[in-house]
Parts: C-alpha cells; structure tokens; sequence
C-alpha cells in the first residue's frame, strides 16, 4: 500500500514539473484560411495554433494577431509545416503583451466569432476571429533547454592542504 502511494507521489510530483500548458482537445479540422473564405464553421470549440505576430490590449478584450500553423497531437503548432493563414484570437481581459510577445508559441481553444477585414501590410486581409476559453503559451525554446539540463552536479577533489597531511572530498550539489 505504501509503495502505490509513494509511486502515485512521484508521479504527481514529476506531472508538475512540466513546463509544457495542458491542452484539451477540441476540432481542429477546419484551417482559419479556410474559415477566413466562408467555409462553414463548426458550432463547438474549435483549435488553432501558431506564432504570435501582435497582441492588442483593448478597454474589455485582448486580441492576438497569429500566423497559424497545424498542431502536433499535443497541441503544440508545427511550424516546420506550412503556414494556414492568420487569425485573430479574443480572450477577454488583459493579457500581458510581454509575455504575448510576438515569436511565441500560443495555442487557442474557442469559439468562431466572425471574418473581420484587416490589412497585412498595405494588403487587404479576411481574418476569422475565435473567442477563446484558453489561450495557452508554449515556454519558449531557451526556458526549455535551460530546464532540460540536469541540476545535479558530482565533484571529485583532492590536496596536500600546505602540509604533510593530504586530503579528499567528494561532494554533492543541486
């Protein structure tokens, strides 16, 4: 019985440790490109993911310009696949542009609101706009491989101390 527990703890303790967002899932069958040119869209949640381009902070909402691209089974998007346009996503409240930074991984859960008409560039643009229920970022690679790295060091010393008498330690550390 002890074991079961001790083995459930570890298990807890390693599942916090992640520093992926969890995502549920939700259909992701329908491209924003796709969405942005009529298609009809599904009444349930949808899923979209990408890159960041700009986050707006308005008086109510925030909204987060995206270039998309597919989501892995994880949810994370795929950016060595090709882009699938761009959308916009709401999440009511303030969202902290420094951490909503443009280059960020981010992938959004909601529902399809409507096609607004926008500019990239001096080009006209159809965006379709999702209100989310989770916007959730992806750590970025270098918080990653900075967490990725072991944290336990071994060290192995030895010396004369200035006299006849020698010694040697070995140590520990976190």
């Amino acid at each position: 019985m002890s074991i079961r527990i001790l083995i459930l703890g570890l298990l807890i303790a390693l599942w916090g440790c992640s520093s992926n967002p969890v995502i549920p899932t939700a259909d992701r069958s329908l491209p924003p490109k796709e969405a942005a040119q009529g298609v009809p869209v599904p009444a349930h949640d949808i899923q979209w993911g990408g890159i960041i381009i700009t986050t707006k902070n308005l008086n109510q909402v925030s909204e987060v310009e995206i270039l998309a691209y597919t989501l892995d089974e994880n949810g994370k998007p795929d950016t060595s696949s090709a882009s699938m346009g761009r959308f916009i996503a709401r999440q009511e409240g303030y969202l902290e542009s420094g951490d909503y930074v443009s280059g960020r991984l981010v992938t959004a859960t909601g529902q399809f609101l409507e096609v607004r008409s926008g500019l990239v560039g001096e080009a006209d643009y159809n965006y379709p706009i999702l209100i989310c229920d989770q916007l959730a970022l992806w750590p970025k690679e270098s918080e990653k491989r900075a967490r990725s790295k072991p944290r336990i060091h071994f060290g192995f010393g030895a010396s004369s101390g200035g006299s006849s008498y020698g010694g040697i330690g070995i140590g520990f550390g976190f």
